[in-house]
């Protein structure tokens, strides 16, 4: 069972990671049309109605190489970095969740 929770708490910090605000206020200075396609994000947390969420797939995707502005490409690859890393935690978070409650499980029953 302690794997399921090292698993939540992984995920948990890994959601509470994506967050990209000096990005969203970069796109909506240089680029208001993509910024404005992607729900206006904030960039602050997830929780502004999936619009930080569009902004982070929008990241993962790469369409920021789309851009002519040399100053959002270079800030949104740093950007690509982290929600690389955001993604990874996610995944190991929910292996570490899925394995944990599969042994807890497996343990009721032996």
């Amino acid at each position: 069972m302690l794997v399921a929770v090292l698993g939540c708490l992984i995920f948990v910090v890994s959601v509470l990671q994506i967050r990209f605000p000096g990005l969203a206020v970069m796109l909506k200075n240089t680029e208001p049309e993509i910024w404005k396609s992607l729900g206006a994000p904030s960039g602050f947390s997830f929780a502004d109605l999936g619009n930080t969420i569009s902004l982070y797939t929008w990241i993962l995707s790469k369409r920021f190489l789309d851009s002519d502005n040399p100053e959002l490409v270079e800030a949104a690859k740093r950007a690509h970095a982290k929600a690389r890393r955001v993604q990874c935690g996610l995944i190991l978070g929910l292996i570490m969740m899925v394995a944990g409650f599969a042994v807890a499980l497996l343990r009721t029953f032996a």
